[in-house]
């Protein structure tokens, strides 16, 4: 196990593609999709398999936004249309055998409306 994670914000209109994370206290926060980096690989190629194995989609190009706290985010675009119609979503990751809530949240749910978006710092570079 590392201590790094591997995340990448993909862009629609505005909205960034998020995971949805609910703390044992009942908070809420998210933050982009991604894994943890095995020690033996690249954090791009985390990024993709991810993107590949769990939501079915390629992405086209990646490039990095930086580190945050330990996470290397990632910005990209698709390189397929969008498979999912709804805004949010559920998707179930093989590698751990869990399910994901992931939907598209608006700049200003985390600007005006105070939701939360991890790592600390990334929407300060967006």
């Amino acid at each position: 196990m590392t201590d790094t994670r591997a995340a990448c914000l993909v862009r629609r209109d505005g909205e960034f593609l998020v995971v949805e994370t609910i703390s044992p206290s009942g908070g809420r926060s998210y933050r982009p999709p991604g894994r943890d980096v095995a020690p033996d690989e690249d954090p791009e190629d985390a990024v993709r398999t991810t993107f590949e194995d769990v939501l079915g989609v390629e992405l086209e190009w990646l490039a990095p936004i930086g580190t945050f706290e330990d996470t290397v985010v990632f910005e990209a675009d698709l390189g397929t249309a969008w498979p999912y119609t709804e805004e949010g979503f559920t998707v179930y990751d093989p590698e751990d055998g869990e399910t994901t809530r992931l939907a598209w949240l608006h700049r200003d749910d985390f600007e005006k409306y105070g939701e939360t978006l991890e790592p600390e710092g990334l929407l300060d570079e967006l």
